[in-house]
């Protein structure tokens, strides 16, 4: 290798390694990966339309608000919501991906970006992209929903 072609080879590791760490996902903790499964696994049951969401994960004072309803909602509101939800419009596919974890001691807060597509009956597949911030709080080893709020997102 002459010394123009380690040089070069130089300049271009020391331009992508940056690039490189930018684009791997951060190292999170257990108590940070032990909140995310938490989340997805709400996402998976509220897919499954079996019943799960809000009931098996949501504490008994949850807090529920976003840009479709006028004010924030209590656990018995979106539990019924929910339910009604699932009779009228199904989410077909849909990614969901942590942008920020907080933990301190047994309360968290997770901002995340959703891709949702849901369809009602027959129409037309619908596409939402969504920012999600969530709190939880830990009761024993069990991490629960206390407040969700989400915000639309520009495409």
């Amino acid at each position: 290798m002459t010394i123009f072609s380690f040089r070069v080879a130089a300049a271009a590791f020391a331009i992508a390694a940056p690039l490189a760490a930018v684009a791997q996902a951060p190292t999170w903790s257990s108590d940070q990966m032990a909140v995310w499964s938490v989340v997805e696994n709400s996402w998976a049951d509220e897919m499954a339309q079996n019943g799960k969401w809000p009931a098996a994960y949501a504490d008994d004072n949850i807090v529920a608000w976003d840009a479709e309803w006028p004010m924030p909602r209590n656990k018995a509101a979106l539990t019924k919501w929910s339910r009604f939800n699932d009779t009228q419009r199904k989410t077909i596919h849909y990614d969901i991906s942590p942008v920020a974890i907080a933990v301190s001691g047994s309360t968290a807060v997770v901002n995340y970006h959703a891709v949702q597509i849901s369809q009602r009956d027959k129409d037309k597949p619908e596409r939402d992209v969504l920012g999600i911030t969530e709190t939880l709080v830990k009761s024993g080893a069990t991490w629960k929903f206390l407040s969700t709020s989400g915000f639309n997102l520009k495409r």
